[in-house]
């Protein structure tokens, strides 16, 4: 290659490539294109894009709307204000609750197993089943999931576990119990596993009644801080 052909060669490089920048210019001149074109048709994007939004909420409609009465819309956010101003704070004292049961129980290395849960179903299930509801009917009644009654009850067989201790029923109160209503127990007054199911029975009413005090007291020693008055 002669000198002439080497000047011409190293001009044309500088045509395709700026100084001190390894961007080829080929690619900022289409940046610069399509930036123009976008201006130009501002109006055509703002539809598109304005278009896309509305097929999303379209397919996606039950994320944000839970009704609609003669095709105006009832939003979930209206839903969820209105069940934050009328179950908020029983809502949120429950969850205070469950952390506060939870978090004394593993301070105390209580757990509960899963056949401990599995045995309390089944016991409940039996119960239900006698009553002449199903399982399903049951949970559908009192709007709970499967996952959600399985938490349930384990909370509450925390909460049996961390007060078992503090609840003692004695054999005079078993035997009181059963004369008061010797009518609906002719038959369990010398039967152990009867005097068993009432002195069961007595436990939980008992510890009901200590609960309201007992969780009261992990709120004051928990360091409970509520930021959120409904």
């Amino acid at each position: 290659m002669d000198k002439k052909e080497k000047i011409q060669s190293h001009e044309e490089e500088k045509v395709l490539v700026k100084s001190g920048n390894t961007e080829p210019v080929k690619f900022k001149e289409a940046s610069n294109f399509i930036g123009q074109e976008l201006k130009k048709n501002k109006g055509l994007v703002i539809a598109l894009l304005v278009l896309g939004l509305g097929a999303l909420i379209y397919n996606y409609k039950s994320l944000f709307i839970a009704a609609t009465v003669q095709g105006k819309p009832i939003f979930r956010w209206e839903v969820t204000k209105v069940l934050e101003t009328q179950l908020g704070e029983q809502a949120l004292n429950n969850l205070i609750e469950k952390r506060l049961i939870a978090n004394e129980a593993v301070s105390k290395n209580i757990v509960i197993s899963e056949d401990e849960i599995n045995l309390k179903i089944k016991s409940i299930e039996d119960g239900i089943v006698q009553s002449g509801q199903t399982m399903d009917q049951f949970l559908a009644q009192n709007g709970m999931s499967q996952t959600e009654f399985r938490d349930q009850v384990k909370h509450i067989a925390l909460i049996e576990k961390l007060l078992q201790d503090k609840v003692t029923v004695t054999e005079e109160e078993i035997t009181a119990y059963i004369e008061e209503n010797k009518e609906s127990f002719p038959e369990i007054a010398d039967d152990p596993q009867g005097r068993s199911l009432v002195k069961e029975s007595l436990q939980q009413n008992k510890m009901s009644q200590m609960y309201g005090s007992y969780i009261d007291e992990l709120k004051t020693t928990g360091n409970v801080n509520v930021l959120v008055k409904y």
